[in-house]
């Protein structure tokens, strides 16, 4: 149990980094967890208000062939702050 918890934690680790180095004018807004379920993400432009949002699911975070690594890698070739973009203040199920 602990093992996941810890695996789990350095995977949002890995995810606030991405975000916040690919919405660099952003403030991330949201950071909240519903456990074994998904965890949400918000990035807030201050400015224009503007939002890029992400739901993570449980499993991706989870799972134990998932490390911050991995998640890194799935993060860029899936291109998942360009379709945060796209989905315009919805959110994006990644």
């Amino acid at each position: 149990m602990l093992d996941e918890q810890q695996r789990i934690l350095e995977n949002l680790k890995t995810i606030r980094e991405y975000l916040m180095n690919e919405f660099a004018s952003f403030v991330m807004t949201e950071d909240t967890s519903d456990p074994s379920i998904l965890h949400r993400f918000t990035m807030t432009n201050a400015k224009t208000h503007e939002q890029f949002k992400l739901k993570v699911g449980w499993p991706r975070l989870s799972d134990k062939s998932n490390n911050p690594q991995k998640i890194q890698r799935s993060l860029i070739h899936g291109d998942v702050a360009r379709k945060m973009r796209q989905h315009k203040g919805k959110y994006l199920y990644w």
